[in-house]
């Protein structure tokens, strides 16, 4: 009977949990060709996840702004933000590490404004896809 129970249990636990909560990582997402789209991708001759890659760091470099306080304290560092494009393909900032409050607030900024693209899909079901990204904070001389 323990044994019925336990399988039941088991069995129970399995179905739910939904694909709703499937979070891939970029590396996943790469591999099975699921890769947020985006915008402008879709009419690009790189691959969805090079164009992604690439509009990535495009997007970090044109919105970066060392911020004034950190320029006055010479602070400087590395922020990590790891963050989703969720279902909706909006972002979601999940955590942020390293460096000065000041470096994580402008990094977390520059996330935050990554444009709506379309998620990535596993079959036609919409899914959130998770990276991790480094923004390195180099004092101007």
């Amino acid at each position: 009977m323990k044994k019925t129970l336990l399988i039941f249990a088991l069995l129970l636990s399995g179905f739910s949990f939904s694909q709703d909560a499937i979070i891939l990582s970029q590396e996943n997402a790469n591999e099975k060709g699921i890769t947020p789209i985006w915008p402008k991708c879709d009419r690009s001759r790189q691959s969805p996840s090079q164009c992604f890659d690439q509009k990535l760091r495009d997007h970090i470099i044109q919105n970066f702004q060392y911020p004034d306080v950190a320029l006055s304290e010479g602070l400087s560092g590395t922020v990590t933000v790891e963050f989703i494009i969720n279902k909706k393909g909006k972002v979601e900032v999940l955590e942020v590490e390293g460096g000065h409050r000041y470096l994580q607030r402008e990094a977390i900024r520059i996330i935050r404004a990554i444009p709506k693209m379309d998620p990535g899909k596993w079959g036609e079901k919409p899914i959130a896809i998770a990276y991790v990204v480094p923004i390195t904070f180099i004092k101007p001389q």
